[in-house]
C-alpha cells in the first residue's frame, strides 16, 4: 500500500477533535486491515496507489478514520494480541469480544458496495 486512506486531518475531523499523537501510524495500519479485508473492486490510480473512485475513496477514508476510532476505544492491543473475535470466559461470565474490525467501519464499507454484506469481520 502506498498511502493512508485518511489524513491526521480527516481523523480529526471524524472525531470531533484532535487526533493522537501517532495518527498517522495509526492511519496506516487501519489501511492496511482493510486491503486485507475489503471485498469490492474499485479502480486505483497508479501514481499514487489510493482509489481513482471519488466515492471509494471517500468509504475507505472514513472506514479507516472509524477504525483508528475503534482502536483508541478498545485499544490497539485488541487487534494485535490475536483474541479478536473469540469468546472469552471470567468467572461464569462468557462473551465475545468484538472482531478485527470495528462495526461502524464495517457499515461504511458496507454501503459503498466494498464489502460482502454477509461477511463479519
Amino acid at each position: 500500500m502506498a498511502a493512508a486512506y485518511a489524513t491526521t486531518a480527516d481523523l480529526a475531523a471524524w472525531l470531533g477533535t484532535d487526533a493522537p499523537q501517532d495518527s498517522e501510524r495509526l492511519l496506516r495500519r487501519a489501511s492496511e486491515l482493510l486491503d486485507a479485508t475489503v471485498y469490492g473492486a474499485y479502480a486505483v490510480d497508479c501514481a499514487t496507489g489510493l482509489p481513482a473512485d471519488p466515492d471509494a475513496a471517500a468509504a475507505l477514508r472514513d472506514a479507516a478514520c472509524a477504525q483508528v476510532e475503534f482502536w483508541i476505544e478498545v485499544g490497539e492491543a485488541h487487534d494485535l494480541d490475536g483474541g479478536a473475535g473469540s469468546q472469552v470466559s471470567i468467572g461464569g461470565l462468557a462473551m465475545h469480544r468484538p472482531g478485527r474490525l470495528s462495526g461502524r467501519a464495517l457499515d461504511v464499507l458496507r454501503t459503498a458496495g466494498l464489502m460482502n454484506p454477509w461477511r463479519s469481520a
